[in-house]
């Protein structure tokens, strides 16, 4: 990650009638998104309901992505397991099969974790990964995780790690740890991860986001990154978004913009939106940002 910038989508994960992965949607959809203007996806993150894919199923996915022609500079994915040994082989074959980087997350099932014991697992993971990986971006999301990852153990992993975990993602929505994050990154890259502070963190020297609302409104994200415009109504959005579950309201707009209720779909344990809140969301999303100037083509 050579850049001192990244407009990044967090993809959300297009399927099929039988809930397989849609390859031509997905390879689709990606390559809309940088021809307007994204130039950093993650597949398999917390919006493209990672942890319900398989390795082989992710695995395949990736491979499609990279037949395409996606650089694998621009391509990445996310990693969610509990062993440190899976996690490591999980990002093995992210990175063997396309990936430049992994969206890391913590281990979820324990609670009360102390950095002593993240840390190792963090180290343990990274060695399972073997020789020469990609690149590996810290995910913090106690929203979903539940566990912390906190400034002092980003900063002990980048310094035993410096060529290797090159970026942390913060999706805590606390801007006191964010903005510490930021202060204090040293060489890593700083992802926003709440679009709703997305325009604060760049104004304190962030590096960009990996961003759900980026799969429906990628000017916006890019306009924000890369051109330091001011974008008053996406916090507003994002707000909306968070009162229902985040994945199938992502997956509501994605649908509502395309008019392709193919799009609806999630694997369980997530269940679709009901229709009278698709229709909500898609209205405030229409007053919000207007069809003729945001519309997916």
């Amino acid at each position: 990650m050579n850049k001192k910038r990244f407009a990044g989508a967090a993809v959300a994960t297009p399927l099929t009638p039988d809930l397989g992965i849609d390859h031509a949607c997905l390879v689709a959809h990606i390559t809309q998104l940088l021809e307007r203007g994204i130039d950093l996806l993650t597949l398999f993150g917390t919006t493209g309901e990672g942890p319900s894919f398989s390795r082989n199923e992710r695995s395949e996915a990736i491979r499609r992505c990279r037949e395409s022609g996606i650089s694998a500079d621009q391509l990445g994915s996310g990693v969610f397991a509990l062993s440190s040994v899976h996690a490591g082989e999980d990002a093995r074959a992210a990175f063997d099969n396309g990936c430049g980087h992994v969206l890391l997350a913590p281990p979820c099932y324990y609670k009360g974790l102390d950095d002593e014991g993240l840390y190792r697992w963090f180290s343990e993971t990274i060695e399972s990964a073997g020789a020469n990986p990609g690149q590996f971006v810290l995910y913090h999301i106690p929203g979903m995780t539940q566990v912390e990852l906190s400034v002092e153990l980003v900063s002990r992993l980048a310094a035993q790690f410096p060529s290797v975990i090159t970026g942390v993602k913060d999706t805590s929505g606390n801007w006191s740890h964010t903005e510490r994050l930021i202060r204090e990154r040293g060489a890593l890259t700083v992802f926003v991860g709440h679009e709703g502070q997305l325009e604060r963190g760049m104004r304190a020297g962030a590096s960009g986001a990996i961003a759900g609302s980026a799969n429906v409104l990628p000017e916006v994200i890019k306009a924000i990154v890369h051109d330091d415009n001011e974008e008053p109504n996406l916090p507003l959005l994002i707000d909306e978004l968070l009162r229902h579950p985040i994945i199938p309201a992502v997956k509501a707009l994605i649908a509502y913009r395309l008019d392709s209720p193919a799009w609806l779909s999630v694997r369980p344990p997530l269940t679709q939106l009901a229709s009278k809140h698709i229709s909500s969301l898609g209205e405030r999303l229409d007053a919000l940002f207007p069809t003729d100037a945001h519309r997916i083509r």
